[in-house]
């Protein structure tokens, strides 16, 4: 063996692939900034395997996304939060377990955060403050973080859901657990239209604008990492809360348009009703 050990490495589960590319968009790039959020903040994830095997056997529950709750650990950031995991040399400095504080939550509550413990997402959007991201790119990533919350919140119907739902609602289907081919193949002409674009579906998307991904828009754009933690940058700590109030908020105006784009469609409603009843006492009064 060489005198540098290759170590343990650790892998993301591959996603079922999703129906748009702006999902499929949405769930790579969160999955690559947590990978390196955690080696930057030299998260420390690390839990009993009696409960990783427990959010296994929760996670395979139907709709577990709406009616589970996963052990996850409440406190992830090393004692020096504003320190890099690395070292001058580009060696990785390791950490110990430290405290194993765990407790259920939702997965809504692991991305936004519960109590003391900051949320993933907001840990994401610090870290791309602190390397200077380009606004473009910033608000792009934000509204991918947006949808991916929406979806743990229920707000907007997972995939499976809405399949399930489809299959329920087929006038062919006879609640016999028997799928017949002509709801398979009305389910995939659908699953192709929304993923072509060419049919919306709010329960799954809701307000988000699905646009198709073109490689010829893809660019790059060199982000800093050798003076994250310069006297001029500020507190870590702050910062995550700064966003995760950020994300907060953003979802409480998204929930907001919606009520009240509803509620101008009731007042349109109810004008249309009040112009019909006018016109029927004109023409009572008119005999």
């Amino acid at each position: 063996s060489g005198e540098k050990h290759i170590g343990w490495r650790t892998e993301f589960r591959s996603m079922e692939v999703q129906l748009t590319d702006f999902e499929n968009a949405a769930f790579t790039v969160f999955v690559v900034l947590i990978s390196r959020v955690i080696l930057y903040f030299d998260l420390n994830l690390y839990m009993p395997l009696s409960k990783v095997d427990e959010n296994m056997r929760r996670a395979h529950s139907r709709d577990a996304i709406n009616t589970e709750k996963f052990w996850f650990r409440q406190t992830i950031m090393p004692p020096d939060s504003r320190r890099s995991s690395f070292t001058a040399d580009g060696e990785h400095r390791p950490t110990c377990c430290g405290d194993l504080t765990l407790q259920e939550c939702t997965v809504h509550e692991i991305l936004m955060g519960k109590g003391d413990f900051r949320g993933l997402v907001p840990l994401v959007m610090a870290y791309l403050d602190m390397i200077d991201t380009d606004t473009g790119t910033l608000n792009q990533v934000s509204n991918y973080l947006q949808f991916i919350c929406a979806r743990a919140s229920g707000e907007l119907m997972s995939p499976a859901a809405w399949m399930r739902r489809f299959v329920m609602r087929h006038p062919a289907y006879k609640h016999d657990s028997v799928v017949p081919q002509r709801v398979a193949a009305d389910l995939m002409a659908t699953c192709h239209r929304i993923g072509a674009g060419l049919e919306k579906v709010p329960e799954l998307h809701g307000s988000f604008y699905i646009a198709p991904v073109l490689s010829k828009d893809a660019y790059a754009k060199p982000l800093r990492s050798g003076d994250l933690f310069s006297p001029h940058k500020k507190n870590t700590d702050e910062l995550i809360m700064m966003e995760q109030l950020r994300m907060s908020l953003l979802t409480k105006r998204r929930q907001l348009q919606e009520k009240e784009k509803k509620m101008k469609k009731d007042i349109e409603d109810l004008a249309a009703e009040m112009r019909h009843v006018d016109a029927q006492l004109a023409m009572l009064s008119a005999r």
